[in-house]
């Protein structure tokens, strides 16, 4: 679960206001976020969606950016609201991630963190009626649809994991100036099993869905070098112009 200090959605909890996703610190500096395979369509085309082993099995992700502080996003994917994970357009409302295989009986959370760059005067969670605001139902929504897909997203992970076919993606990268990234729990589909029959038990378990999201895995995965790009040039901005230095 992503968040900074989740509680129960009711009683005082009602009272609180929220604002933009991008109002928040854990939406806009998060680096690996898990997904469901409902998105991938609208998120591979910026983002490797790669899997990384949860406390149920590999949970298929998306990783934005090699750098963890907030910095190293591909131009135009930092403020975007189509390319926020599902978990990231319903946040601060939260699913408890301990019991995410049973959550029809579970209440939703709601991450009390600060907004420390708020964008407008946000919404109210709850009306003067005490029903959710147009706001909280956006939000309720996307847990929801979260929600349905997860179970046969992590089916499938198990499925790929159970036949052998995920292996290790370390990434490494020296971004200069003394700085490196280094991912070492990611996980991907082979190139070859891409070639043969390795992948057949899957598809025919899971059908064209899966074939679908297989093949954007693994034209995914040549985003990565921009996120290399993008982090190099977001530590260089790190250092002052000559210029700029020699004014001061």
């Amino acid at each position: 679960m992503l968040a900074e200090c989740p509680r129960p959605l009711g009683g005082e909890v009602m009272a609180s206001r929220i604002y933009s996703p991008f109002s928040y610190p854990l939406p806009r500096r998060a680096r690996i976020v898990p997904v469901v395979s409902i998105e991938a369509e609208r998120l591979v085309a910026t983002f490797p969606l790669v899997w990384r082993r949860g406390v149920s099995g590999p949970e298929l992700c998306v990783l934005r950016t090699l750098m963890e502080d907030g910095t190293g996003f591909v131009a135009g994917s930092d403020r975007a609201l189509a390319l926020l994970p599902l978990i990231f357009q319903a946040y601060p409302l939260l699913l408890p991630s301990d019991t995410a295989l049973a959550p029809s009986g579970n209440p939703r959370l709601l991450d009390v963190a600060v907004a420390d760059a708020p964008t407008d005067a946000g919404a109210p969670l709850a009306g003067p009626d005490g029903r959710p605001t147009r706001a909280t139902e956006l939000r309720l929504k996307a847990l929801e649809i979260f929600e349905r897909d997860f179970t046969r997203t992590l089916a499938l992970g198990v499925a790929l994991e159970t036949h052998g076919l995920l292996e290790p993606w370390p990434l490494g990268f020296d971004l200069g100036l003394g700085r490196r990234c280094d991912i070492d729990d990611l996980l991907v589909v082979p190139t070859s099993a891409f070639d043969g029959p390795r992948l057949a038990p899957v598809l025919a378990e899971f059908g064209i869905a899966a074939a679908k999201l297989l093949a954007m895995h693994r034209l995914s995965l040549f985003r990565a070098g921009p996120l290399v790009g993008a982090a190099r040039a977001a530590v260089a901005a790190t250092v002052a112009p000559p210029a700029a230095a020699a004014r001061r």
